[in-house]
């Protein structure tokens, strides 16, 4: 392993990329710049593990992430968040694959392999249950080709800043309740607990509106009027996180029953199936 000598010109596009990611002023690239490259310093660099650019921009991505949400903290909006990120799927945890570790916690995002495995199984998801499969494609292609610029995704793509932006949302959830299913160690899993586990909005309503559901009868025994009801919410607020919950729940059930192991609330919540 070793250190190899970070070429700045070489960096500010990466962390240029960042920046419009999430939404931060271009004055912040400079500021970014620099506790990229400081970090960057730190890196024991093994070539046979994987390739220089791609452990630079998983440095400066979570160095833009810590950046934005010291930001949010101290009260300053910007448009990006770790939840749109590519990032948001896999676990903040291990070093990194990618060929190279840091002495901080950089090393901790962007586990290839993890990602990988997720996306295998939420593409399996989608067409079991019959998904909009395009989700998936165009995520990819936002964080992969496009380094999360959603402006210049939007152009290529044909698809709207603002639906790109949902679309993604939507994946990244997706991904995160496949993921922790998988993940699971509950000797009796529960398909509600673990939509609950979303870290989002959805996560925060996912156990009032599959709670409600259960008391019904099922996912099919309640609507969005019955929804607003209960939670307070508007009829088009209930109806958009009903339906985003209830997708998370199926692929939360699939996921369960394909490792064998159903959830305790599946029958409750899916008398007649997904």
């Amino acid at each position: 392993m070793n250190t190899l000598r970070v070429d700045l010109d070489n960096l500010r596009p990466v962390v240029a990329a960042m920046v419009r990611q999430y939404g931060g002023p271009i004055q912040d690239i400079d500021d970014l710049l620099q506790e990229t490259w400081l970090s960057l310093q730190g890196v024991r660099f093994d070539p046979a593990r994987g390739d220089w650019p791609t452990l630079c921009r998983v440095v400066a991505r979570r160095r833009a992430h810590d950046y934005y949400q010291r930001t949010a903290r101290n009260g300053a909006q910007c448009n990006g968040s770790k939840a749109d990120s590519l990032e948001a799927i896999t676990a903040a945890r291990g070093d990194s694959h990618f060929g190279g570790s840091v002495d901080d916690d950089t090393g901790r995002v962007d586990d290839a392999d993890e990602l990988r495995h997720v996306l295998e199984d939420l593409h399996l998801v989608q067409n079991a249950l019959g998904m909009d499969e395009g989700r998936v494609d165009n995520f990819l292609r936002l964080h992969l080709i496009y380094d999360g610029d959603t402006a210049a995704a939007s152009t290529d793509l044909g698809i709207s800043a603002n639906a790109l932006r949902a679309s993604s949302r939507e994946v990244i959830a997706l991904a995160q309740v496949v993921r922790a299913a998988l993940d699971s160690t509950d000797r009796t899993p529960s398909i509600v607990a673990t939509v609950a586990r979303v870290p989002s909005a959805i996560g925060r309503h996912a156990s009032v509106y599959l709670g409600t559901a259960l008391a019904a009868g099922g996912v099919t025994a309640v609507d969005a009027h019955a929804l607003a009801k209960t939670t307070g919410a508007s009829f088009n607020t209930a109806r958009q996180y009903w339906a985003r919950v209830r997708d998370l729940a199926r692929a939360a059930a699939w996921t369960f029953e394909r490792r064998g192991r159903p959830a305790v609330d599946h029958d409750q919540l899916f008398p007649g199936g997904l």
